[in-house]
């Protein structure tokens, strides 16, 4: 859930956590070297080469030197040169990319600033790089060579994948030495970004939705049991034909885990909530949450008006308070938060999709991105088990999602 998060998560900030990972700081050429612990400066060079035109080919060089992985530096160097010239041959990035990239009239880049990279989970190594300009550059390296997979110019508009980043975000009911995966999901939602547009959405699904599977009617809590969160995305995506890229999911353990590596969250909670059997009830407004009462709070619902469809509500508003915590360091930090992330979650999403879905992060407007829950009623199932009938206007929500990745603003 941190991206629940990280989310934006996705849910991710600068995190201290374990794990093989580099900072290159690169100066102009005019500055003096100056080498730190991990911090290494080299040289970028711009220089022209000349074409069958009049005017020469203008092109970027970055200096593999000092600790630059020499692929990592000609991969960002050639995205540069065809970005300032596309006379320069066509750099080995997505094809959206570059026709995205020609768009425009780019000027002459400046110098390379930082590169930071980190090897996450799967061990794959993803990096930012960054410009003096502000330009920002993704790239990965999944063992095949560096490739890049995302650019932001300055002054233009961001292209981070495809838009939009749809996900679905579960939240595993298991206990400590349970396998989350295994397990009911208790947290539902589909968090999309457009980075292009600066904004997103966060849809939640009540646990108890009485809904057609290819296992029967049942709750959509049920569906993870036994059968994995590959179930659950299948539904998303067969029922619903909402276009999720994959899932992330997490439990109680690991959500504690990500809160941790926040320290606390600062969240302004907008409604009281009752004592709680196991835990002590929350008063509105602004406060911060250790990781223990973030958990708390995200579980609550025993007592509360709405029930499970607040207690989703309120999901969401921890969702936009972590991505407004993330958006306090710079986009820089991804390669550390994805760190995080695959060590306390499991997610089908490649390195290149949780690359620009945590870059995307950093384009989103919080107080934009529309939070709600499919409404429904309560109701009985044939076990006379108790479930939530999702009402008409469900499928609506639904359909305005699939539609353009957004939601319709709701009138208060």
């Amino acid at each position: 859930m941190r991206w629940v998060l990280l989310l934006f998560t996705l849910l991710a900030t600068a995190c201290t956590g374990a794990a093989t990972e580099t900072s290159t700081t690169v100066e102009p050429s005019t500055s003096a070297a100056t080498t730190l612990a991990s911090t290494t400066t080299a040289e970028v060079a711009t220089t022209s080469s000349t074409s069958t035109t009049t005017t020469p080919v203008a092109t970027v060089a970055v200096a593999a030197e000092d600790g630059i992985p020499a692929e990592l530096a000609s991969a960002v160097g050639a995205l540069l040169s065809y970005a300032a010239d596309d006379r320069n041959p066509v750099p080995a990035a997505p094809a959206s990319l570059i026709e995205h990239l020609a768009q425009g009239d780019i000027p002459s880049r400046m110098d390379l600033n930082e590169i930071n990279s980190a090897t996450i989970a799967d061990g794959s190594v993803v990096a930012v790089a960054t410009t003096e300009t502000d330009d920002v550059i993704l790239a990965v390296d999944v063992g095949a060579g560096w490739q890049v997979v995302g650019a932001h110019l300055a002054d233009g508009i961001p292209w981070y994948g495809d838009e939009p980043h749809m996900v679905l975000i579960l939240g595993s009911d298991a206990r400590p030495g349970q396998d989350p995966l295994r397990f009911h999901s208790d947290s539902i939602h589909v968090v999309t970004a457009l980075p292009a547009q600066e904004a997103g959405s966060i849809l939640g699904w009540p646990r108890d939705s009485f809904v057609p599977t290819p296992y029967g009617e049942m709750k959509i809590t049920a569906l993870m049991v036994g059968r994995g969160p590959e179930a659950t995305r299948d539904q998303f995506r067969d029922y619903w034909d909402l276009p999720v890229s994959g899932y992330i999911v997490t439990g109680f353990r690991g959500f504690e885990r990500l809160v941790g590596e926040l320290g606390s969250v600062l969240i302004d909670i907008p409604r009281a909530l009752p004592t709680q059997k196991w835990f002590a009830g929350f008063s509105s407004g602004e406060q911060r949450l250790n990781p223990v009462r973030a958990l708390d709070y995200v579980r609550t619902r025993k007592g509360v008006p709405g029930g499970d469809l607040t207690r989703s509500s309120n999901q969401g508003v921890m969702m936009l308070a972590v991505l407004r915590m993330l958006q306090l360091n710079g986009i820089e930090t991804v390669p550390d938060l994805l760190i995080a992330l695959t060590e306390h979650t499991s997610t089908d999403l490649t390195a290149i999709q949780l690359l620009q879905l945590g870059a995307s992060a950093f384009m989103l407007d919080p107080d934009s991105i529309e939070n709600q829950v499919l409404p429904g009623s309560l109701g009985r199932a044939a076990n006379n088990a108790s479930v939530i009938f999702l009402d008409a206007e469900a499928d609506d929500t639904v359909a305005d999602l699939r539609d353009d990745g957004l939601l319709t603003p709701t009138v208060p």
